[in-house]
C-alpha cells in the first residue's frame, strides 16, 4: 500500500462496501413509531429461484431499499417508503392507481407505465412497495402479476 497513490486508498474501502452487498451493513434502527425490515434479506434461497430473481444489493439513494435483478432482464425494488402513506401514493403520476389488500393488510397497485408496477402495503408509519420494472426483459413479463407475486412472499415477513 506504500507505493498507491492517495485516490485508490481512499477509494478501497468504498469499493469493499460495494462489492459485499447486503451483507455490507447492519439495517439503521427504525424511527420512533416507525417499522423497518431488511429488504435484501427477507428472501431465502427458494424464494429468489422461484421468483427467477437473484440475490439483493443495497440503493445507494434508498438506504431502506433493495434492488433484485433476474437473468431474465428484468428488475424488482423492494423499498420501506417509511413516511410514504397510501394516500400519498394516490398522489403520484402513473397511469392507473387502485387500493387493494394483501393478506388483510392494507394496499394498493399502481401502473407507473407500460413497463412497471407497484404493488405496496401499509407498514409502520408508512408503505412498503414492490416495484417490478420489466423493460428490457428477455420474455413477455407482466409487470403487476410480478409485482404481486413478490409481495406474497414478503408481506407475511412484515411485523404487524
Amino acid at each position: 500500500m506504500a507505493g498507491m497513490p492517495v485516490p485508490v486508498v481512499r477509494a478501497l474501502p468504498l469499493l469493499l462496501l460495494f462489492a459485499a452487498g447486503c451483507g455490507a451493513a447492519a439495517p439503521a434502527p427504525p424511527p420512533a413509531g416507525g417499522a423497518r425490515v431488511d429488504t435484501c434479506a427477507v428472501f431465502g434461497d427458494a424464494d429468489l429461484k422461484a421468483l427467477d430473481l437473484s440475490q439483493g444489493q443495497r440503493m445507494p439513494n434508498k438506504p431502506t431499499g433493495c434492488m433484485l435483478g433476474s437473468p431474465r432482464g428484468f428488475r424488482v425494488f423492494v423499498i420501506n417508503e417509511e413516511r410514504v402513506t397510501i394516500d400519498d401514493a394516490a398522489k403520484r403520476t402513473q397511469i392507473s392507481f387502485s387500493r387493494n389488500e394483501v393478506n388483510g393488510r392494507k394496499g394498493f397497485l399502481a401502473v407507473g407505465e407500460e413497463s412497471s408496477c407497484t404493488q405496496g402495503v401499509e407498514f409502520g408509519a408508512g408503505t412498503l412497495h414492490v416495484l417490478a420494472n420489466v423493460a428490457g426483459a428477455q420474455v413477455p413479463v407482466d409487470a403487476c402479476d410480478l409485482a404481486r407475486r413478490v409481495m406474497d412472499v414478503v408481506e407475511p415477513k412484515l411485523p404487524r
